[in-house]
């Protein structure tokens, strides 16, 4: 447990605030072999998984973006440069102090053609759940959380708390004003977020979500927490980018 007071210590000053673990049998058990972790790291026995909540971290982006001329335009994508620089800063030397053997992965990255599903191990570190908007959700934060890195460690390290154990968000929820609020009514409570409706909408009507995602933005959970004009703008100027990629890859695909 040491340890991992240790990174929780060296994280939350950055804003790095939601720190969970999970086996990694537990996380392979949830997702297809082609993303299991033994593949690449089989010396792995616990995942830490790293991420945050609310608007604190994206404050101290801003203000390390600031401070540095012209960082935003040197790189394609400083909010993930950004992390990859904090994560290794503040975790590298408590790490490398065990002698254990370990690697940082993050979900932009790829780790030696291993792709590893975040979310999952988000879920199997209860950490938060999966909802009807295509994100997970967190009982205090609700849809403002992000998965930022995992630490793969050859560990037993012990489970931290689980926020997430027994929450169902979506299905109890009775005002659901995410459903209304999709201008492409690619949300429902039966199937959910609807990719490729929501897809086209947004590669054929741009203006409509260029600032955020309404369906996300009205969640009754965690609405105190939400991330400001910025970097709700940042977060959807990437979306799109990426969704524009889905559309074409379907595309050639069909």
């Amino acid at each position: 447990m040491e340890l991992l007071q240790d990174i929780m210590a060296a994280l939350a000053p950055v804003g790095l605030n939601l720190i969970g673990t999970t086996p990694r049998s537990d996380y392979e058990a949830l997702v297809p072999a082609q993303y299991h972790i033994t593949q690449r790291f089989p010396e792995a026995e616990t995942v830490v998984v790293i991420g945050n909540g609310g608007r604190e971290f994206w404050g101290h982006f801003r203000e390390y973006a600031a401070a540095q001329p012209d960082y935003l335009q040197q790189h394609d994508h400083p909010l993930d440069d950004y992390t990859v620089e904090v994560i290794s800063a503040r975790l590298s030397p408590l790490l490398d102090a065990t002698r254990a053997q370990y690697r940082v992965i993050y979900p932009f990255q790829f780790f030696s053609g291993l792709t590893v599903s975040f979310m999952h191990l988000a879920q199997a570190a209860r950490l938060s759940v999966p909802s009807i908007l295509g994100v997970q959700i967190h009982p205090r934060y609700g849809p403002w959380i992000a998965w930022r890195a995992a630490v793969l460690i050859d560990r037993d390290l012990p489970a931290l708390p689980a926020p997430a154990q027994d929450f169902d968000p979506c299905s109890t929820c009775v005002e659901r004003p995410c459903i209304a609020a999709c201008p492409a009514q690619a949300v429902s409570a039966a199937r959910g977020w609807d990719l490729r409706t929501c897809t086209r909408h947004r590669l054929r009507v741009p203006t409509d979500c260029a600032e955020r995602c309404h369906t996300r933005y009205t969640c009754v959970y965690g609405r105190e927490h939400r991330y400001p004009e910025d970097e709700l703008a940042y977060h959807q100027r990437f979306s799109l980018a990426t969704a524009q990629a889905y559309f074409e890859k379907s595309k050639r695909a069909n």
